[in-house]
């Protein structure tokens, strides 16, 4: 079975899953998207925060193919180029702030009490299958193509030329630019940078001044709300 395989069937066997029905995103398809995902910084925290993704994630990661594909790129400028860009990019802080809200640590501790999440986890590190594809590993043709590219002149030239490459003027530049210190100050102080329970929190609607007295608006912050927890809100009746 091969890597993608492994992942959809992770991926459909947790989607009846009560613990994951609010996290429905898409995954990448194959490994060398899978490469480009966890080398990126505005989307790679995204696993630590959806326990479904963080599964798929662990299916191929585990896989010798994702080490094939994953050494192909280390020895390729290009990825940390777009590495270290994403790294710089605003949107880098949104991705490794979302994971840290109480409603992802809430569904990881769903996840941890969740059967079917530890029988998931649990079938992709002991598939048979999968150690046998281990076993096989260094008999693949790609592993000898992996070794006699790294005497391959070409790849050292990229190397070589990589300074050259326009972005890395262009990232060299972007701490003289004022405008990316205020993309980042608009990044932190923007709501849709968290999680629902901080993005809550940010937008707590403000109180009604007192007539009397003429006092300062002040936000009204919640102190203890079931949505952050995972619980329903029971209905109340309107009062009168």
């Amino acid at each position: 079975m091969k890597a993608r395989r492994i992942t959809l069937a992770v991926a459909l066997s947790l989607s009846a899953t009560p613990a994951f029905a609010a996290t429905e995103a898409a995954v990448p398809t194959n490994t060398q998207e899978w490469v480009n995902y966890l080398s990126d910084f505005t989307r790679n925290a995204e696993m630590l925060a959806d326990p479904k993704k963080f599964v798929a994630a662990l299916a191929v990661v585990t896989e010798p193919e994702f080490l094939l594909a994953a050494t192909r790129s280390l020895m390729d400028p290009n990825l940390y180029l777009q590495s270290t860009q994403s790294l710089m990019d605003p949107r880098a802080y949104a991705n490794f702030a979302r994971p840290m809200d109480p409603m992802a640590m809430a569904a990881w501790t769903r996840a941890l009490m969740d059967p079917q999440f530890l029988a998931a986890v649990q079938t992709v590190l002991t598939d048979p299958n999968k150690l046998m594809r281990w076993v096989m590993a260094p008999m693949d043709p790609r592993a000898l193509a992996l070794v006699l590219n790294a005497v391959n002149p070409n790849v050292y030239l990229r190397w070589l030329t990589a300074p050259l490459d326009p972005r890395v003027a262009g990232m060299a530049t972007a701490p003289l630019n004022p405008n990316w210190y205020g993309a980042w100050g608009g990044t932190v102080a923007n709501p849709q940078s968290y999680g629902p329970t901080v993005n809550t929190l940010m937008r707590a609607p403000m109180a009604a001044p007192a007539a009397s007295q003429g006092a300062p608006q002040m936000p009204v912050v919640p102190l203890f709300d079931p949505r952050m927890f995972g619980l329903p809100m029971a209905p109340v009746a309107p009062s009168r």
